[in-house]
């Protein structure tokens, strides 16, 4: 009988809703609990960090954890493991060159004593070095590292990576044949990819700009 009712009640309830006298409640749509973010950890020094994972006991975690922390600080290790540069002469060029690593980039200056614009290239390299510590800076007296240079062609600068040559600045055609600023040669040298500068334009015409000013105002004082 109850079952009988039901069934009524039912038929009933479809014929006043297929009329539009009452309508489907709506379904309530079941919640979701929302997934946990994922643990991000940041400390001030290592000792906090020490007397965090040693008070943790979520062991997979703690595994994770270090794992991605020793990775980081193997990549960090490996890319700031120059930042001087290295004089060398031809006997040290097959090592410091050809094997200086997989994907390291190494940046050689060559130039000659009493050379104005080589001892320019020498203390803008100092500079650069320690600015740019995952590439090699490497220099050498250009006569020691190849043969009957001539100096008419110093400074020059090579760049190669995986012991090939990708890149050569040869001269005061590129480098300017008086005076060279830090940012000049950083602009210049990261446009072989071995450095990555923070500059967005060459430095060099706004350079050539201020010279053209300063010609146009001396040529109307006169």
């Amino acid at each position: 009988m109850l079952n009988s009712l039901s069934k009524e009640d039912t038929e009933w309830n479809d014929i006043l809703k297929k009329h539009g006298i009452i309508k489907d409640e709506p379904k309530k749509e079941e919640e979701v609990e929302p997934e946990p973010e994922p643990k991000e950890i940041k400390f001030n020094n290592s000792d906090e960090e020490e007397a965090w994972l040693e008070e943790n006991d979520d062991d997979d975690f703690i595994r994770q954890y270090r794992e991605k922390r020793l990775n980081e600080i193997q990549v960090a290790a490996q890319q700031a493991r120059f930042g001087d540069v290295v004089e060398i002469t031809a006997s040290d060029y097959v090592m410091q060159v050809n094997r200086a690593g997989e994907g390291i980039w190494v940046v050689l200056l060559l130039y000659q004593q009493g050379h104005s614009l080589c001892k320019q290239m020498q203390n803008i390299f100092d500079e650069l070095a320690p600015k740019f510590p995952a590439t090699k800076f490497l220099k050498s007296i250009a006569t020691l590292c190849v043969p009957n240079f001539p100096d008419s062609n110093l400074p020059a600068v090579f760049v190669y990576r995986d012991s090939q040559l990708i890149k050569q600045f040869i001269g005061p055609m590129i480098f300017g044949s008086e005076k060279i600023t830090n940012e000049e040669v950083e602009w210049i040298i990261a446009t072989s990819g071995a450095i990555t500068t923070t500059m967005e334009e060459d430095p060099r015409r706004k350079m050539a700009q201020s010279r053209k000013f300063y010609e146009q105002f001396d040529s109307d004082s006169e």
